[in-house]
């Protein structure tokens, strides 16, 4: 007798609506960025990293707070050092 396989169920496909709460610029094609959901003060601020026709790499999600606010842009400034130097290095 044959063998059923039972297929994976479709997952709701969400979109979601961001606003840009502080650009920290962009690294040879790659921006990196801190978005918060759209009108939704209460959910996260997240360190996203845009590029190319697809990249979307959330990096890191602070409180949504002044404090994580805060510490979200100084962590974006790391990175976009960072992200600076590998570019650097990578270019040569």
């Amino acid at each position: 007798m044959a063998e059923v396989i039972q297929f994976p169920k479709r997952t709701e496909t969400q979109t979601l609506h961001f606003d840009e709460k502080h650009a920290f610029g962009e690294i040879g094609g790659l921006m990196l960025s801190l978005v918060q959901e759209q009108d939704k003060a209460d959910t996260p601020y997240t360190l996203v990293l845009f590029g190319g026709d697809d990249v979307f790499f959330p990096l890191e999600s602070f409180e949504p707070t002044p404090e994580g606010l805060e510490l979200a842009k100084i962590a974006g400034e790391i990175t976009l050092r960072a992200l600076a130097v590998g570019h650097e290095n990578w270019a040569e």
